[in-house]
């Protein structure tokens, strides 16, 4: 898992693509509440890393690219 700053750095070096945009999106609590409430077993497992704090750390990442 990485931070935007490795994400453009990362995506900065692909030929033919410039980041239009990039921003933290306010939605990660939702979207792991709802993956951690799901019978999927990796979400199982994911359950007790949120429980532990986990989501102190994570964000989720919204990117808009051009094709250049």
């Amino acid at each position: 898992m990485h931070d935007m700053t490795w994400w453009q750095a990362m995506i900065g070096k692909t030929p033919g693509v410039v980041i239009e945009g990039m921003h933290q999106m306010m939605c990660t609590r939702e979207a792991w509440a709802d993956w951690i409430a799901c019978e999927n077993e990796y979400a199982r497992g994911d359950r007790a890393a949120v429980k532990a704090g986990a989501l102190d750390y994570l964000n989720t990442i919204a990117v808009t690219l051009v094709k250049g």
